[in-house]
């Protein structure tokens, strides 16, 4: 059985216990600090050490410019799956076709000039982006999640 492990973390006045196993709440500290380090809340104050640990698969990138030079995807089906996790690691549940968009302007790459066929070829040749709760919008597969955190760049 797994030894039970509990972390206090402080969002500005709010605070919050995290009691369990110590993977699970490794994983959900590891996850807060991901949301604070884009910007979202106050100063993170913890029981565990998490020191050393790669959040979310991000590399210590700070915008999407760094972003897609970190991941260095090869054509738009790449880009906008690599986009796509960018959105998702921010907090977003599922984005659309304009979010893509301006993630491409914000990382500096020449947006496609239809962009729901990037999404479309994205999700017909590599399965990375899947199709949201409603028409028009998309969200990303386990699949193009691991594309992105294990396969990019390639080598």
């Amino acid at each position: 059985m797994s030894e039970v492990v509990e972390a206090e973390v402080a969002f500005g006045d709010a605070k919050s216990t995290i009691r369990g196993p110590q993977a699970f709440v490794q994983s959900e500290v590891t996850r807060l600090a991901g949301i604070l380090r884009a910007g979202q809340a106050a100063p993170l104050t913890e029981a565990t050490d998490n020191a050393g640990v790669d959040v979310d698969g991000m590399a210590g990138a700070k915008n999407e410019r760094e972003f897609v030079a970190l991941k260095a995807p090869k054509g738009h089906p790449e880009t906008a799956t690599v986009l796509g996790f960018w959105l998702m690691a921010q907090g977003a549940s599922e984005f659309s076709e304009d979010d893509v968009r301006r993630a491409y302007v914000r990382a500096g790459v020449r947006p496609p000039k239809v962009v729901s066929q990037a999404l479309r070829d994205a999700k017909r040749s590599l399965d990375s982006i899947g199709q949201g709760s409603k028409r028009g919008m998309y969200r990303l597969t386990p699949h193009g999640d691991r594309i992105v955190r294990f396969d990019l760049p390639r080598r």
